[in-house]
């Protein structure tokens, strides 16, 4: 079941570089309107989400440790693996970043602002890893 999950977690992510730049096409661009004040929401939400999904790991699910996230995991168990669902979803978020880029030049100032999206949740989940992991270290098991 290991490799399954490794399997499945990097054609997630290959899938999300394709899901990037997808959408970034004009056609998905024109109802679309992101600018910074979402980018900056995005920026600060995401990293106050990633400390909640840990803490209600620890306090309502009951978890007393936490596994260091690996490729070869289950993404998709949030309340009991909180660290591998934030990794793999931070993992996602950056392809979707990469694959906007392929794009940008032709795609204006809306495709601009979607890659500036996926830029802000990528390193907001960052952001939220790493305080996550420097406030609840305690509970921080090997994988």
């Amino acid at each position: 079941m290991k490799h399954v999950w490794r399997i499945v977690n990097i054609a997630l992510v290959v899938l999300a570089l394709w899901g990037g730049y997808n959408s970034t096409s004009p056609e998905r661009l024109r109802q679309t309107d992101p600018d910074a004040i979402l980018c900056l929401i995005l920026l600060v939400i995401t990293p106050l989400f990633t400390l909640w999904s840990v803490y209600y790991s620890i306090q309502h699910a009951k978890c007393e440790t936490l596994r260091r996230p690996s490729w070869d995991r289950n993404a998709i168990n949030w309340w009991y693996d909180p660290l591998q669902s934030l990794f793999i979803f931070t993992c996602i978020m950056s392809a979707m970043a990469v694959g906007s880029v392929f794009r940008l030049p032709a795609v204006g100032w809306a495709g601009l602002w979607t890659f500036a999206m996926f830029c802000c949740i990528a390193v907001g989940l960052a952001i939220g890893q790493f305080i996550a992991y420097r406030i609840f270290r305690k509970y921080i098991a090997e994988a």
